[in-house]
């Protein structure tokens, strides 16, 4: 992760499996995808709250134009 370039939040729906939100998070964390879809799982089975948060980022989160060169060494 030893980049100067600032990342965005933004959906990825190229590597999305639903709208692209866990994918976006997981580029600008530079976290491997599946941890994300995990952690919203867990979400929605133990708090109830991960299906309105990923409504919500749904919604508002704003797209990414194109997939970013760098994903695939950013989320592995």
């Amino acid at each position: 992760m030893g980049t100067s370039k600032s990342v965005r939040l933004t959906k990825i729906k190229q590597k999305g499996s639903l709208g692209g939100v866990c994918a976006g998070f997981a580029y600008w964390l530079g976290w491997p995808t599946w941890i994300l879809r995990v952690l919203l799982v867990g979400l929605v089975i133990f708090a109830g709250t991960g299906i309105l948060v990923y409504i919500l980022l749904w919604i508002f989160m704003p797209s990414a134009e194109e997939l970013p060169a760098d994903y695939d060494e950013r989320t592995s």
